[in-house]
């Protein structure tokens, strides 16, 4: 099943905004590592999750609640070009299907 972000335009950035769970916080930090080295090219940041820079816009990881089964996540991906929401976001939310898939035992 494939997972569409949500995208809305706010001028002048387009937006895709995917609100996903991790079953716990080891698995919330390899995905974050996943995706940071997936994207060690661009100028990052890891403060609060994590936040990457790239050519007209930025995306963030970071944890929205922490509940007793998992840890709910929000994905957000601003850019100028539509096009780059949409493959940034395939890539980052296929890394997440790929920790999820391997890290089920």
């Amino acid at each position: 099943m494939t997972k569409e972000m949500n995208v809305s335009f706010i001028k002048p950035y387009h937006q895709g905004i995917q609100k996903e769970s991790i079953r716990n916080k080891h698995l919330y930090n390899k995905f974050l590592n996943w995706v940071s080295v997936e994207f060690d090219l661009y100028l990052q940041e890891e403060i609060h999750g994590l936040e990457v820079f790239f050519p007209n816009g930025k995306f963030t990881i970071k944890s929205i609640a922490e509940r007793k089964q998992d840890i709910l996540i929000e994905i957000n991906v601003k850019s100028k070009d539509l096009k780059a929401i949409n493959s940034i976001g395939n890539q980052i939310l296929s890394i997440h299907r790929q920790i999820e898939s391997i890290y089920s035992n």
